[in-house]
């Protein structure tokens, strides 16, 4: 938490401790860092760039979405048999936002 963020309410404080604890993963920088050098991708994609399997890379961003850290072009329970892309939610542009 940096010294200028002033807190809004106690909702703030849990969705810090979110965004802190979906980051705490070595594999969750290596997917931010990728999506943020290579834009939307879909899992294959990113599992391939970053060297980890599909289910490990499946799981870390459905951590990453829940925490808002990703987005995906396709809600969850509406995926069935689309493949969804994942980007960077706005304003999170690199591991350390």
């Amino acid at each position: 938490m940096t010294a200028d963020f002033e807190l809004q309410s106690p909702m703030d404080v849990h969705r810090i401790k979110r965004t802190e604890s979906a980051r705490s993963a070595p594999i969750r920088a290596q997917i931010i860092d990728y999506l943020a050098s290579n834009g939307a991708s879909k899992v294959a994609d990113i599992s391939d760039g970053i060297a980890s399997s599909r289910g490990s890379v499946r799981y870390h961003l459905a951590a990453l979405e829940g925490a808002s850290i990703v987005r995906s072009d396709i809600s969850p329970g509406a995926r069935g048999r689309f493949t969804p892309f994942y980007a960077l939610a706005p304003g999170k542009t690199e591991s350390g936002s």
